[in-house]
């Protein structure tokens, strides 16, 4: 590539960059009108609305509080700090995302998910759910609302009522004495002596052929599939928290 044409892409990725970033700061800044006119700033520093819980300050542009999580070696020990200085529920901005509700009070959670758990009976939108579960369409993935409230009724009268179990009670005790006689297998082969085994995986693959079973009538081999999956729902992804990303990059799956 010639230079001058080098210098061009350069100053246009530059110039592309420093728009956006403009932007998202003007952005930012109504945001931050619009909270000082309807809150204040209680004794401890946070931003304090009579409708939300509490803030803590020093939120960054576009990542909001993720560094205060980063800079941390154990989160949950962060989160326990804030609780500390700002109360059981307060909120941080993960990315350009809706804020988040932290609850750390017994008497909090109760209350979010007895008196208030209509607000909360919802499922956030990520790009887990999104390549894994057909677009948010399988019902542990899909957010509240008409269509959840289908399914979810298509699922209890198909697959949990007790006429519909008790018809599959031969699959889960044939899957069982599989399990109990690959568990044999180890110990033969051990020599009839003490074998270790990790629970976690053997009781994994046995809950998800129970599950293949019953609904597709196979049963699943192996687990190295179910860990990429598992890696995959648990893995950190930016386009989560900064959302434009999904839309300037095109492809969630490359984000």
């Amino acid at each position: 590539m010639e230079p001058y044409i080098l210098l061009l892409v350069q100053a246009i990725a530059t110039a592309v960059l420093v728009t956006f970033m403009l932007h998202q700061l003007w952005c930012l800044r109504r945001k931050v009108r619009k909270i000082t006119k309807s809150s204040s700033f209680n004794g401890k520093g946070a931003v304090v609305n009579k409708n939300n819980a509490p803030e803590p300050p020093g939120a960054w542009p576009i990542i909001g509080h993720l560094p205060l999580l980063v800079s941390a070696k154990q989160p949950h020990r962060a989160f326990a700090a804030l609780a500390e200085k700002y109360g059981p529920a307060f909120m941080v901005r993960m990315g350009m995302s809706s804020p988040m509700l932290i609850v750390s009070s017994r008497e909090v959670a109760k209350e979010c998910y007895t008196a208030k758990d209509h607000v909360f009976a919802t499922r956030p939108v990520t790009t887990a759910g999104k390549l894994m579960a057909y677009d948010h369409s399988v019902m542990g993935f899909t957010p509240f609302g008409t269509y959840w409230r289908e399914i979810r009724k298509i699922a209890t009268v198909e697959l949990f009522s007790a006429r519909r179990i008790g018809m599959l009670k031969p699959v889960r005790q044939s899957e069982v004495s599989l399990w109990m006689k690959g568990l044999h297998e180890k110990w033969v082969q051990n020599g009839n002596s003490s074998v270790s085994v990790e629970l976690k995986t053997q009781l994994e693959e046995l809950t998800f052929n129970l599950l293949t079973q019953m609904v597709a009538g196979k049963r699943y081999y192996g687990s190295n599939v179910a860990k990429a999956d598992e890696k995959m729902a648990g893995q950190f992804c930016f386009a989560i928290f900064v959302q434009q990303f999904n839309y300037h990059l095109g492809n969630s799956r490359d984000v």
